[in-house]
């Protein structure tokens, strides 16, 4: 029996190579001219690429995402400011915001949602799941804005109004930021 043959071999008829297990060229196991060098290189194929470094972002439409964020931030901060602005003034009482007008509001989104735009890239960059850990600042942060003028504004109705503008802020950023997280990673 030769190495390698087995009963159902034998049985088949098939008698394996005499030279299967052996070369020409003193047993090696390769051909000589890998061991000279004297095969060409082959320059059909181009160098792999280089691994990229930072977390795997399309940076050109996480910046687009984040500063139209910031857009839809600032127009709801305005909108929601002006309607509460406009509702007081009809039944004659001023809004006692603090002094912000409803363009400070618009300024006061923006902000936030470019904030929450660099919190998104720097808990991508240092975390294990960004996107939990994101969601639960964001959210955690949106409450407290809510919560404060409850709890701060002397006329109760004047803070509700304020928590009202505070949502209305806060929400779009965070569904926002939350949808376009997952979709911007190359």
């Amino acid at each position: 029996m030769y190495p390698g043959q087995d009963d159902q071999t034998r049985r088949m008829g098939h008698q394996p190579d005499s030279r299967a297990y052996s070369q020409m060229g003193g047993g090696q196991g390769y051909d000589d001219g890998y061991a000279t060098g004297s095969y060409p290189a082959d320059d059909g194929y181009e160098p792999a690429p280089e691994p990229r470094r930072g977390p795997p972002v399309d940076v050109g439409k996480f910046i687009g995402s984040v500063v139209a964020t910031a857009l839809v931030a600032a127009i709801a901060g305005w909108l929601i400011a002006w309607v509460v602005e406009a509702v007081f003034n009809r039944f004659g009482q001023p809004w006692a915001n603090g002094g912000n007008t409803p363009t400070m509001y618009a300024i006061y989104g923006a902000v936030a949602a470019i904030l929450a735009g660099l919190l998104w890239y720097l808990l991508l960059v240092g975390t294990a799941n960004p996107q939990q850990f994101f969601s639960w600042t964001v959210g955690l942060l949106t409450v407290a804005a809510v919560a404060l003028p409850l709890l701060l504004t002397v006329p109760f109705l004047d803070g509700v109004a304020a928590a009202i503008v505070n949502l209305c802020i806060g929400l779009p950023i965070l569904a926002l930021t939350s949808a376009f997280s997952s979709t911007i990673r190359r």
